[in-house]
């Protein structure tokens, strides 16, 4: 929480952020006195981009740029050149939607007001870049589970502590892993040359996943979600996972037909290829989808936990369509 003059503010919101460095104008103002006002109360302000019009009860009123003031006649009241339809926040707005209203608005700062609209201070969208920058290094510390605040001065303990939760987790998920290739082992003692793409098929499908999740992780800081948006993305990773997989499937095919002389084994490689491409494509889309839907921070599906995934998902996939085919690779 942050005070400012006895009133407390959440932490992370507008009021936080607001400053006082505007200068207000009374509506009953003409152009002359205004300008001098504005000549009174520069000293000291910057970035004096827009006037704020307010009323004797220090409501907000209207919004007038310096260029349009400077370029009315002297005796012409402010009250009849200012722009009534503001723009403006609330004092307990989300600090990343903030961000989200000066990126739809193109505006380079925007007054905060309380809720009986009386002005109380402004942000300006230097403060909003440290804000996003701010935020984006949050989500990539989710992404990539590294933990929350670890710097360059963070102590190995209290770093490997923040660290070691995901990993202690992932570590038991990834003994899945074990007991699939375990339960394949027949399989792959039968076509030994198997074991030579099965890096490839689970890391492949572990990157294309992160870099899905990457996309709708940065997506969602920036646009509100919507069903048809949802949908739309998903067929979108859907198209894209096809188009990936495709392509990685022939060229694979391919160095496994000319490596071996096995047309199969290019096929079963290639088959296998697409399918956990696409698959892991749309669980990178999926999961952080999810995520938001039910009010958690889509940051926390990291890297790591979809990789993990994908990789169970890629070995049962490519153990399976080799199987099938078991007597057609021997």
């Amino acid at each position: 929480m942050n005070n400012q003059q006895g009133v407390v503010f959440q932490h992370e919101t507008t009021g936080t952020l607001m400053k006082k460095g505007y200068i207000a104008l009374q509506e009953t103002y003409t152009v002359e006195e205004a300008v001098t006002h504005i000549r009174q109360n520069v000293q000291g302000k910057t970035n004096i981009h827009y006037l704020y019009i307010i009323n004797p009860d220090n409501q907000l009123m209207g919004v007038l740029s310096i260029r349009e003031l400077l370029g009315a006649q002297s005796d012409t009241k402010i009250s009849e050149i200012m722009i009534e339809d503001i723009i403006s926040l609330p004092t307990d707005l989300d600090q990343e939607k903030a961000a989200q209203i000066f990126r739809d608005e193109d505006l380079v700062s925007i007054p905060v007001v309380n809720q009986k609209k009386q002005l109380l201070g402004i942000i300006h969208v230097e403060d909003i870049l440290d804000v996003v920058w701010k935020e984006a290094d949050e989500d990539i510390e989710k992404l990539f589970a590294s933990g929350k605040e670890i710097d360059f001065n963070t102590s190995p303990l209290v770093a490997a502590w923040r660290r070691l939760p995901w990993l202690v987790l992932l570590l038991f998920i990834g003994l899945i892993s074990g007991g699939i290739i375990e339960r394949f082992e027949e399989t792959l003692e039968t076509v030994v040359a198997l074991a030579f793409f099965m890096p490839m098929i689970a890391g492949m499908t572990g990157n294309t996943g992160t870099q899905s999740l990457a996309v709708v992780v940065r997506g969602l800081v920036s646009e509100e979600l919507t069903m048809k948006k949802a949908w739309k993305l998903l067929l979108r990773e859907l198209v894209v996972g096809i188009i990936i997989g495709i392509t990685c499937a022939v060229v694979i095919a391919g160095i496994a037909y000319v490596w071996r002389g096995s047309l199969v084994l290019g096929l079963v490689v290639g088959a296998s290829l697409l399918a956990t491409l696409i698959i892991g494509t749309l669980a990178g889309t999926i999961i952080p989808l999810i995520l938001y839907k039910f009010k958690a921070d889509p940051a926390i599906a990291s890297g790591p936990l979809i990789t993990t995934i994908n990789d169970i998902l890629s070995l049962l996939i490519y153990f399976g369509i080799a199987t099938a085919f078991i007597s057609h690779l021997m």
